[in-house]
């Protein structure tokens, strides 16, 4: 039996220019994915609707929890209500291109890691040229970005490694990659799968409209990290 995607897709809609970037992103998903997936869209108290406008966005399951429970806790109610053999996080402020589910699939699929990360960042034409002629598994294919805003990992090693930690926000990554190291698990980037990612959308938003309160995440984060 085929196995199943679920993509977890986590946003914090406070405005109608956030609100459209979550549709950008979401329309994407629908727009260059032909592999059979989920939708989990984790949408908690959001000032703007996602609309669906001209009625082609996928379908998905739209989670609006009441008090917003933070990102690493809503991510983890993505992950309880999914039933994929594979998990994607993605945030709102990325937006995937043709091919980009079988592209990543098939460094799982092979059994050599047990997560991957897509290409993220600016990149010149030439590397996207040189990077379509290399086979996936090339060591030169193997060279990428790893950040955040979308990863792939197998179910049975998110379940193994643990959840988010919910008591981090903003500087949850580092605590998720060293228990997943000390899991056991495997990883590696792809520049054969290529993604826009604007990096930061909804932080840089916060860190605009309520700077105290940014700077009291980041040091609980911090104090929580360094002990």
């Amino acid at each position: 039996m085929p196995k199943l995607t679920s993509i977890i897709l986590s946003c914090k809609i406070r405005n109608k220019t956030e609100a459209h970037m979550t549709m950008l992103a979401i329309d994407c998903i629908g727009k260059y994915t032909d592999l059979e997936y989920e939708l989990i869209v984790i949408d908690p108290e959001p000032s703007e609707p996602i609309r669906d406008d001209y009625g082609v966005l996928p379908k998905f399951i739209h989670l609006e929890p009441k008090p917003d429970p933070g990102y690493t806790a809503g991510m983890n109610l993505g992950a309880k209500e999914a039933k994929g053999d594979y998990l994607v996080f993605i945030q709102n402020d990325v937006f995937v291109n043709e091919g980009w589910l079988p592209g990543l699939r098939q460094y799982l699929e092979s059994g050599r890691w047990d997560m991957v990360f897509p290409d993220q960042v600016p990149r010149s034409r030439d590397f996207v040229l040189d990077s379509r002629k290399r086979d996936p598994f090339d060591p030169e294919s193997l060279k990428g970005s790893r950040d955040e805003g979308l990863l792939m990992i197998t179910r049975e090693m998110f379940d193994k490694m643990g959840d988010f930690n919910e008591e981090l926000s903003i500087l949850q990554a580092r605590d998720f990659y060293e228990r997943f190291n000390n899991a056991g698990g495997r990883w590696t980037d792809t520049n054969k799968v290529l993604i826009n990612h604007i990096m930061g959308a909804s932080n840089w938003r916060q860190m605009a409209d309520d700077p105290e309160e940014y700077d009291r995440r980041m040091g609980k984060d911090a104090k929580i990290l360094n002990g």
